[in-house]
């Protein structure tokens, strides 16, 4: 075949496929742009309303459609307000953290000092100065080197930033005097236990008994049952925690903030303070009331459909079941930053697990110009990939802060003792309701399907039948369509061959009984003439004979077209 037959092949298959497709497709509408009969029934200009009518809808289906899948990509989630009246005893009452500013108690560091002058020789003013930066371990700001260098002295005694700094610290037991619980008295070292943070040494409440520095729990091989937090049934001033803080301001030394007072934190049980914890200070003549407000928010089974790319929070199953932990975002982003203090300079603050045992770390002043080679893989900056958890437990703090003015003050909240010199610190619910809220996928892949679907069907009528339906008319269609054509044009033969025509008269189920009347070939074409010519005068040329009756049937032959008058 030439090219040319060839294109005129490809454009006739592919017209009569389009127009199969108009007159037999699911989607509205087309049948009235093309279609067999449609040209001399519509108009030209009714035929192009009606495309562009399809056009419109062809648009704002792509349009919606585009809609819909960019709020599946920017907007995966969604958090709603399950239920306004969630009651406080299923929330575990918050961890109550106090730091004293001051992180070097000079009772304590006179006995270090008078050492370090008499067995080592320092002067008085070296040895405080050293003992004074060692509270730079806490805050990360620069020292004096020559300070640095007489760190090695304190290596001598046996001390290092760690066991120093807890020696030097003031004791929970005359930071937090006297204690209430549920408006009883209770003994304060019963409850109130010593931890680390990156604050230096505090003083919590309702914290885990196992908290220790940040990343402790990974180094430990035993597993320890979980801690159960503490939870109330009611909600008020006199249903919660209050305590009674000294600071001993004439103990300051080495404060990290140039006023009195100790930081107050507000955070989850089971999680380490941070800075977004932060409440206020207790500061001494000072009255500190904190209503707590508990934000729960439940992430549903429907999040585990969308990516975690896509969420960007973790799921409780996908914590570290190895470990047996929980995702905890704060420790997370303490490994993230202890991975770059590492990096930096090699040395571990004295507020992490104590690693030099197992790695070789050391808690220094120094930086150590040597870097492990383990270590070399860590990128400098603070490239953390710590996602917070799906389901969290906020607490919003409402602090009122009032100032006494009387030096001589007996509180009847604390049993009439003489509090005018202390801070009094109150930590309750406000409320025995809170507000849950619920975090759920605002649309998964089927509904994200279900709303294709509607889209299509709103708009063009369709539905998956009618995308089968496409593929197949434009794909295997033309194929079978140019097949069948083919097999067609060799059945009706070649060119040049002539067709037979036979022609007989109709007989009808009335020719027997008008046999005698008319008999067989009486209306025969050939006799028909010859009565015309004898009716005119003219002497008929042959004698008309009667065709004698035959069977009615179709010829064998496959090229011979029969007709029957």
């Amino acid at each position: 075949m030439t090219p040319r037959k060839i294109i005129d092949t490809v454009r006739t298959t592919l017209r009569s496929v389009l127009r199969t497709f108009c007159e037999n497709t699911s989607l509205h509408g087309l049948r009235y742009v093309y279609g067999t009969g449609t040209q001399e029934s519509n108009g030209r200009m009714l035929r192009m309303l009606w495309f562009l009518a399809c056009m419109i809808c062809v648009g704002f289906t792509m349009i919606m459609g585009m809609i819909a899948w960019m709020r599946f990509r920017t907007t995966p989630t969604i958090t709603t307000i399950e239920t306004m009246t969630y009651p406080i005893w299923n929330i575990p009452f918050p961890a109550v953290t106090v730091c004293n500013i001051n992180k070097i108690d000079n009772r304590k560091a006179k006995v270090i000092i008078d050492r370090l002058v008499e067995e080592f020789g320092l002067s008085e003013a070296n040895a405080t100065g050293l003992l004074v930066a060692q509270a730079s371990l806490v805050n990360f700001e620069a020292v004096n080197s020559s300070y640095i260098e007489l760190e090695y002295t304190l290596g001598q005694m046996g001390w290092n930033p760690d066991r120093l700094l807890l020696e030097l610290t003031q004791p929970c037991e005359d930071l937090i005097k006297v204690c209430y619980w549920l408006g009883a008295e209770v003994p304060c070292p019963k409850i109130i236990r010593r931890t680390r943070t990156d604050n230096g040494f505090c003083c919590s409440y309702n914290v885990d008994s196992t908290m220790q520095p940040l990343l402790l729990q990974r180094n430990q091989s035993k597993s320890r049952p979980p801690y159960r937090p503490k939870r109330l049934s009611g909600a008020g001033r006199h249903v919660g925690l209050s305590i009674l803080i000294d600071v001993q301001p004439d103990t300051y030394m080495a404060p990290t903030k140039s006023y009195y007072g100790a930081e107050v934190y507000i955070h989850d049980s089971s999680d380490f303070p941070s800075d977004a914890d932060f409440e206020h200070v207790a500061q001494p003549g000072w009255d500190v009331i904190m209503s707590v407000i508990p934000l729960p928010i439940e992430s549903s089974s429907t999040m585990s459909q969308v990516p975690e790319s896509m969420r960007k929070c973790f799921l409780p199953e996908e914590s570290d079941a190895l470990l047996g932990n929980t995702f905890n975002l704060n420790v997370c982003m303490a490994e993230c930053r202890l991975r770059t203090i590492l990096q930096l300079c090699n040395c571990v603050p004295f507020y992490y697990s104590d690693l030099s045992r197992l790695y070789g770390y050391f808690y220094s002043l120094r930086v150590d110009d040597p870097l492990d080679s383990e270590l070399q893989d860590v990128d400098f900056g603070m490239d953390c990939d710590c996602k917070p958890p799906c389901s969290v437990l906020n607490y919003d703090v409402q602090t009122i802060v009032s100032q006494r003015t009387s030096k001589s003050f007996m509180s009847s909240n604390f049993g009439g003792r003489n509090v005018s010199m202390f801070a009094t610190l109150n930590v309750h619910f406000k409320d025995t309701y809170c507000v849950k809220y619920k975090r759920d996928a605002y649309m998964t892949w089927d509904s994200l399907v279900a709303t294709f679907g509607g889209i299509f069907g709103l708009c063009m009528g369709g539905s998956v039948l009618s995308i089968v339906e496409l593929v197949y008319y434009f794909t295997i269609k033309p194929f079978t369509l140019h097949r069948s054509t083919k097999k067609a044009r060799k059945s009706n033969g070649h060119s040049g061959n002539s067709r037979k025509i036979t022609v007989r008269p109709y007989v009808t189920r009335y020719d027997a009984a008008m046999a005698h009347q008319y008999p067989a070939g009486y209306f025969s074409r050939r006799c028909v003439l010859a009565r015309e010519r004898s009716e005119g005068g003219k002497k008929l040329t042959a004698q008309c004979v009667p065709v004698k009756k035959a069977p009615i049937a179709r010829e064998p032959e496959t090229n011979v077209i029969s007709f029957m008058y």
